[in-house]
C-alpha cells in the first residue's frame, strides 16, 4: 500500500518499505519530487510520516 503510494509519484525511482520498522527507504529524484510530496502520499493512504537525515549506511 504505502510501497505503491510512494511508486505512483513520478520522480519515485525506487520505495522499500517496512512496516515492522515503522520506516521506509526512497530513492527520487530531488528536482522532480520534494520529501514533502512523498509525505503526502504516505498519509495519504492512512499512515504518519516525517522526514529523517539523509542515511548511507544502516541508520
Amino acid at each position: 500500500m504505502v510501497r505503491q503510494a510512494l511508486l505512483d509519484v513520478t520522480g519515485v525511482v525506487n520505495a522499500d518499505v517496512s512496516y515492522s520498522d515503522k520506516r521506509a527507504n526512497i530513492q527520487y529524484e530531488p528536482g522532480v519530487v520534494k520529501p514533502e510530496r512523498l509525505i503526502a502520499a504516505i498519509d495519504g493512504v492512512g499512515f504518519d510520516a516525517s522526514l529523517m537525515e539523509n542515511c548511507d549506511t544502516d541508520c
